[in-house]
């Protein structure tokens, strides 16, 4: 059932009142943010913004499965850093076959309080992401007094527990989190979306054709609903495309077979033209191939390789008509990182060099080669500090509907994929199984970002320094 849900602006100067009407779903958990911006010198109240979160999907999950857990627990054990499960609950695989999902790993994704530039609509039932521009954050349970321009701290004094009612106060001086923000987030960090496998996560093994043995740590791409791996014909050692249908909304991957075997046996990394072509770096050199394995010539060239100075394959992708290679030469902070942007009829020359921001990834760190995302029109990269990035391709850097970088297990060739049907990321981990079989593939497909909440304001709130902030967070937990 459905409720209906007020949230009101208010500002104290011009008298404004703002009111709106959200729909909401009837649970026994609801959390309403109230924002008050000050006057720095008198004190006064300028403004106060009264909204409702809707609590994730995850979270939900979460509630689930602790009610669950906390009711075959026999007690808990709190000598440990975090409470620990006695009695049947020791070991939790034993209880595998009765819960369809397991319990939970990963960091709290309520340990935050974030602020946001992004101002789309609130989509309770797909929405896992942190979207937009941080503008501010504190730490649910830590008090902060540092120089910070983002950081605020919880009032302690303010703030209280009790049956059915959790009431947090947080604090913002005259210097931080200055800017314009619309969205509330809890999240498990306040720069990354996380990568946890509680919700939808899946493993499957694939083999391969008879005869062809999977190439490992190789980069694997997805186009048009094609999974495309990397793998070695054993008879002769030429590389091998094998190519595999994958249903991203059920997470299935059938149907494997081999797509091309080309004229060649070495290998780095590859992506597959919107005419079927097959480009593959090896080294410092790029190599062209069409889908009866022969060689071609390098598009605008009459040579069948082109050799690339630098470092060509940090940002090596296909995005329709256009071809991004990397073009810095240095990794040195002192080097801007710079793409070449090709039109993919004409490799000899790019149309353009572009800059990526050092603020959005330095210009030390070693970038694997990209995935572009065509229904959002972004590239996805993984980045050897151990972080994923998000880049919207027209400005290759941030924008407020990019999603934060996602946090990564280990720097990874693994591409993502964009589910339109429930609204997530799914990065795709192919592995050699740990027997050491190269015919088969385990492949592991995980949400990417899990959000506790989120709440949209009515309109955008601004903050400058010479306002204090105060935001209250009550957390209600009864039947109404």
């Amino acid at each position: 059932m459905i409720r209906q849900s007020k949230a009101k602006k208010q500002n104290f100067l011009t008298g404004e009142v703002l009111e709106i009407v959200k729909e909401k779903p009837f649970k026994t958990v609801r959390g309403v943010h109230t924002v008050e911006l000050f006057d720095a010198w008198t004190g006064k109240i300028v403004e106060r913004i009264e909204s409702e979160n809707f609590i994730s999907k995850i979270m939900e999950e979460l509630q689930r499965q602790a009610a669950l857990f906390a009711f075959l627990a026999d007690s808990l054990d709190t000598s440990y850093t975090s409470l620990r499960y006695n009695g049947p609950m020791d070991s939790l695989s034993k209880y595998n076959t009765i819960f369809d999902v397991p319990w939970y790993f990963g960091s709290f994704p309520m340990s935050n309080i974030i602020l946001t530039d992004y101002d789309g609509p609130e989509d309770p039932e797909n929405e896992i992401i942190m979207r937009g521009r941080v503008i501010g954050w504190a730490r649910k349970k830590s008090t902060y007094s540092g120089s910070d321009t983002k950081r605020g701290s919880l009032n302690s004094s303010e703030s209280f527990v009790e049956p059915g009612h959790i009431h947090l106060v947080y604090d913002w001086p005259t210097h931080a989190a200055n800017g314009t923000f619309q969205s509330v987030y809890w999240n498990y960090d306040p720069f990354l979306n996380g990568i946890f496998g509680v919700i939808g996560k899946k493993t499957v093994q694939v083999t391969a054709p008879n005869g062809y043995v999977f190439l490992n740590n190789i980069l694997a791409r997805f186009k048009n609903g094609k999974l495309y791996f990397a793998a070695r014909e054993a008879s002769s050692n030429k590389i091998a495309i094998l190519m595999y249908d994958f249903d991203v909304q059920t997470k299935e991957i059938t149907n494997g077979a081999v797509y091309a075997v080309l004229n060649t046996t070495s290998i780095d990394v590859f992506d597959i033209a919107s005419n079927g072509d097959i480009y593959v770096f090896t080294a410092n050199t790029l190599f062209c191939f069409g889908t009866n394995g022969m060689s071609k010539n390098i598009p605008g060239t009459s040579q069948t390789s082109r050799s690339f100075s630098g470092y060509p394959k940090e940002f090596f992708c296909i995005a329709g008509q256009e071809f991004y290679i990397g073009a810095r030469t240095n990794t040195g902070s002192s080097y801007p990182f710079q793409v070449a942007r090709y039109d993919i009829s004409n490799l000899s020359s790019p149309l353009e060099v572009r800059m990526i921001s050092s603020t959005t990834i330095s210009p030390t760190d070693l970038i694997y080669p990209a995935h572009y995302l065509p229904e959002l029109n972004m590239f996805f990269m993984s980045v050897y500090n151990g972080y994923n990035y998000f880049l919207d391709r027209s400005t290759l850097d941030f924008s407020k509907n990019t999603p934060a970088p996602a946090g990564s297990n280990s720097y990874s060739y693994f591409p993502i994929v964009f589910s339109q049907h429930d609204k997530q990321f799914l990065e795709i981990r192919h592995l050699t199984p740990s027997n050491g079989d190269t015919t088969k593939r385990t492949i592991t497909i995980s949400p990417i970002g899990f959000i506790g909440a989120r709440n949209l304001l009515p309109s955008p709130v601004t903050k400058t320094n010479t306002n204090t902030m105060k935001l209250t967070y009550d957390l209600y937990i009864d039947s109404y």
